[in-house]
């Protein structure tokens, strides 16, 4: 008998191997490779949110102080108003990774966590066919391009993903990790706001079950699942109670939907504007959507969860982002399997066979596309871009000079926008308190009402800055309250640039 040397086996192992990475690197690896690298463009960028700098600044005075606000601590017209900071958990974690990566880590790992509910999309549809995954998911990250960014709203979006896998998979059959929701639930309480959204697709999920149960009593599957997701709902909104807040947090999401002030002085809580170019990409997505139910018809889970994803869309232009996350499995499932009857009527087959040519060129494609991204990543997110946009937006050198004039001013009025970065700036400088900031819930209809009296040169602006003390105010340059204030005998222009004025009340001499 021949002895067998270690080479005898190596050879075919290493032809195996081969096989095995020329089969990967298929067809499939490159579009949905391709696609899932290059999307991160549209996720990772600049900070543009008004409301990140106060988030910021908040979450180092938690680090410094070891505890939460309790009241407003950085206007001085609601410096009483209680404070239930529904965020403190992310932005602990935003300030500490500011604080020790820069913002340039931070607005990386939010783009990256974006990634990560993209690539829970991919895992509810990877059994279709890889042309409608990649196109598909191309077109969810370009229709909600608007509302990706830097922001803790990306928390939900990215929660959301995950409770629509767990959904899928336990609806399906193929999974119970689903039991593990109310756990899901803690850490999102305490993370952001849009808690409440995920009993929105629990919701969804039982309805279509109950009815589907009601249509067909016999199929004990249906009753299993809405006893299952019943109990997973009640623990659920148990697990809600598990914050600092305790049951004070239960109302706030209600408090900020019912509120009219919110909801007409916030520009993100209006409806999407279709005249604006930046959301056709989203009007494109709602109109695939209905020509794929023409197509096919949906499951009653699909359609109702589209539903509601469109309901909350069209309310609402930063629920886009919620839309995305539960339209673009049910697009790319409708038309695959669309397809997929389509091309078995016709007993159309497509086999394309490992090729190791094929294969070193998506290799060397991918690299070449993952260098490309990293070159336009790192473009985006650059401190020179960062310092150039926040320049344009915001009103840094304003900001300066009052830095270098300390006796000017002690109660400012301030853009709503332009809020938490004043604040974030010049906490805890009593001259310096602002007059209103980005936390809506927190200011009250009251103040957001007065500020846009004063916005809109209502007949009682001059009387609501008297009743403050206003003696200055921080101010867009050419905007309506500014030209005003130039034909006003008692206030002074003392700044200006192209961005911002700052004007004084009565007669001033630097």
């Amino acid at each position: 008998m021949q002895d067998a040397s270690p080479a005898t086996y190596r050879t075919p192992s290493l032809g195996a191997d081969a096989l095995r990475v020329t089969e990967r690197l298929s067809a499939r690896t490159l579009l949905l490779g391709g696609v899932m690298i290059v999307i991160l463009v549209l996720f990772v960028g600049v900070e543009q949110d008004p409301d990140f700098w106060w988030h910021l600044r908040i979450g180092r005075w938690m680090a410094e102080h070891g505890h939460l606000p309790t009241q407003d601590l950085f206007t001085f017209t609601v410096s009483s108003h209680v404070w239930t900071d529904h965020e403190y958990l992310t932005e602990m974690l935003m300030w500490l990774t500011y604080s020790t990566l820069g913002l340039t880590a931070l607005c990386i790992a939010f783009g990256l966590l974006t990634w990560a509910g993209f690539w829970l999309i991919y895992l509810q549809v990877r059994r279709q066919p890889f042309v409608f995954i990649g196109v598909g998911l191309a077109i969810g990250a370009v229709a909600g391009s608007p509302i990706w960014g830097p922001r803790a709203q990306m928390i939900t979006f990215a929660l959301s993903c995950f409770e629509l896998y767990w959904l899928q998979g336990y609806l399906n059959g193929r999974s119970r990790a689903i039991n593990y929701f109310p756990l899901v639930m803690i850490l999102w309480a305490n993370l952001h706001g849009g808690w409440v959204i995920g009993f929105a697709w629990l919701g969804v999920a039982l309805v279509s079950e109950l009815v589907s149960w009601a249509w067909d009593q016999d199929n004990h599957a249906h009753r299993m699942h809405v006893r299952r997701l019943v109990i997973i709902g009640i623990a659920s909104a148990v697990a809600v109670a598990a914050t600092p807040h305790f049951l004070s947090l239960y109302p706030y999401p209600f408090q900020t939907q019912g509120s009219e002030a919110q909801q007409r002085l916030i520009v993100e809580w209006a409806s999407p504007n279709f005249h604006d170019v930046f959301l056709r990409p989203f009007e494109a997505m709602v109109f695939l959507l209905i020509g794929g139910f023409a197509l096919r018809r949906p499951t009653l889970y699909q359609f109702l969860l589209t539903a509601a994803a469109l309901f909350l869309a069209l309310q609402s232009v930063r629920n886009v982002a919620l839309f995305v996350a539960a339209a673009t499995p049910v697009m790319i499932t409708t038309y695959g399997e669309w397809w997929k009857e389509f091309a078995a009527a016709r007993k159309w087959t497509y086999h394309l066979p490992p090729r190791r040519l094929f294969a070193i060129t998506t290799a060397i494609v991918l690299v070449f596309i993952s260098l490309v991204t990293t070159l336009r990543v790192a473009s985006n997110v650059s401190p020179a871009h960062q310092q150039s946009v926040d320049t344009e937006s915001y009103p840094v050198a304003a900001a300066d000079w009052l830095t270098a004039h300390p006796e000017v001013g002690t109660r400012m009025y301030n853009q709503y926008g332009w809020g938490g970065y004043l604040a974030f700036r010049f906490y805890p400088e009593q001259n310096r308190r602002v007059f209103i900031f980005g936390e809506a819930a927190l200011m009250g209809d009251k103040l957001l009402n007065e500020y846009q009296d004063v916005q809109t040169l209502r007949p009682d602006w001059k009387q609501v800055l008297d009743r403050y003390g206003v003696d200055y105010i921080v101010y867009n340059q050419d905007a309506a309250l500014s030209n005003v204030l130039a034909t006003q005998p008692d206030w002074t222009l003392v700044y200006e640039d192209k961005v911002a004025v700052i004007y004084v009340r009565g007669p001033h001499k630097l």
